[in-house]
């Protein structure tokens, strides 16, 4: 680290990521050629100046106190190098790491659809928000599904700003009478601008970081899901409320025509999206369960929205619950159906932010199975 900030042979600014403990993105940093440190978020009070003690670096604030402390180096397991050390937080020194530069910055869409679920909402998004304030290319979709609970006039009231700066995207549909799982999310990564997508359930938490960790770890050839893994074994089991959360490139998502929508009612539809992107040959991946919080609720509040109603969790079930879902998933498997909804990926007629725009979503080419 010493040869890269203090060669004379270097004159551009040398870029670095601050990450904490756990790996997420803290701020970005760039030592300027003439000593100074900027730092962008800051929310430490990094910015200053560099300054060498002995093996170590050191970043100084304006009266010249230490800030920032870094004295060893190794690389992580892509094979970037690492600076590690620790900073100051109030009282307290955490460690934390630099990383010399990064990839490209990817835009992201953490997608959110609710039909009656504002209860939830005004919790997570504001905090969602919030927590991903440090990755600077990254859009909240909201698919407001027909709701009656006042969630447009919420959002008017409470988001406005973000709706203005492009942060977040605003979409309501008239057309549904009940909640459609599957067709709701499709819709809500249809309408996503980024490149990785990832669907967020309105009583879903992402935690600090989310988005930038995304962005780690997210590749053309995986998706990262919050149902726990044991060696290739989905361990539903262990659903704490966060199994229907995952992350792809958009792309891939298309690339097995999307969620079925043949699954009208609860339960089973995102094992068979992961079995699905499995049999095409992706590679399915936990999300760290730092990222995975929930609001717990009963099952009442997750079938109120339901055309049918019977969730199948105790016993056989009857239509739309998750013993049909789970038949259909597998029958479709065992013939090779790994592509489904023949181009029909979330189709229907929104509105985006009150007005601004009537969006209709047709059929897309239909790909091959």
């Amino acid at each position: 680290m010493m040869f890269l900030l203090q060669d004379d042979g270097v004159h551009l600014q040398q870029a670095f990521e601050l990450l904490d403990a756990g790996g997420s993105l803290v701020a970005r940093v760039v030592g300027q050629p003439d000593g100074t440190v900027a730092v962008e978020p800051d929310p430490y009070g990094l910015a200053g100046s560099w300054k060498r003690d002995g093996l170590a670096l050191l970043i100084v604030d304006a009266a010249g106190a230490t800030v920032a402390r870094f004295v060893s180096q190794g690389l992580d397991g892509r094979g970037r190098r690492l600076f590690w050390g620790a900073v100051k937080v109030g009282p307290h020194w955490l460690e934390h790491c630099l990383r010399i530069g990064g990839r490209p910055s990817r835009r992201i869409s953490l997608c959110t659809t609710s039909r009656n679920r504002l209860h939830h909402v005004r919790e997570t998004l504001p905090q969602n928000i919030s927590d991903n304030s440090d990755y600077p290319d990254l859009e909240f979709v909201l698919l407001d599904y027909n709701s009656s609970d006042g969630l447009g006039d919420w959002v008017q009231r409470n988001l406005g700003d973000e709706i203005a700066s492009g942060r977040l995207r605003y979409y309501f549909t008239s057309e549904p009478t009940h909640f459609h799982a599957t067709h709701s999310r499709n819709m809500s990564l249809r309408l996503a601008s980024g490149d990785i997508v990832c669907v967020v359930d309105a009583d879903n938490f992402t935690g600090r970081g989310f988005a930038s960790y995304l962005a780690e770890q997210v590749e053309p050839d995986n998706v990262l899901i919050g149902c726990r893994l044991v060696g290739d074994e989905f361990m539903v089991a262990f659903d704490e409320g966060c199994v229907g959360r995952y992350a792809l490139y958009k792309s891939t998502f298309l690339d097995v025509g999307g969620m079925d929508e043949a699954h009208v009612g609860w339960g089973y539809d995102d094992m068979d999206l992961f079995h699905r992107l499995r049999g095409r040959g992706y590679r399915c991946e936990s999300i760290e369960p730092r990222y995975a919080r929930c609001i717990p609720h009963d099952d009442v509040e997750r079938s109120r929205e339901l055309r049918y109603r019977e969730l199948g969790r105790e016993h056989v079930g009857g239509e739309g619950s998750v013993w049909v879902n789970k038949r259909r998933s597998d029958a479709n498997i065992a013939s090779g159906r790994l592509v489904l909804n023949e181009g029909r990926i979330g189709c229907g007629e929104v509105v985006r932010n009150f007005g601004e725009e009537k969006i209709i979503l047709s059929s897309l080419p239909v790909l091959a199975a």
